[in-house]
């Protein structure tokens, strides 16, 4: 049996751009990335965090409301 490659989503690559610790403005609040992950869909997500907050996001959702990096 052949194995089929699978090209990575280009939203899995854009977010190649935010890696753990590193920090971004997510809808005018200060977050920091936990870590790149997929949800069962494939869809790329993000898991950001700050003092009072952690949550997943999908990538689709993260790119229209990031605003900055630091």
């Amino acid at each position: 049996m052949v194995m089929e490659k699978i090209d990575p989503q280009a939203d899995h690559e854009k977010l190649s751009l935010y890696g753990p610790g590193q920090e971004v403005v997510f809808r005018g609040k200060s977050y920091r990335v936990q870590r790149r992950t997929t949800l069962a869909s494939g869809e790329a997500a993000i898991v950001l965090q700050n003092e009072s907050e952690q949550f997943m996001i999908s990538a689709t959702q993260f790119f229209a409301g990031v605003t900055a990096s630091r």
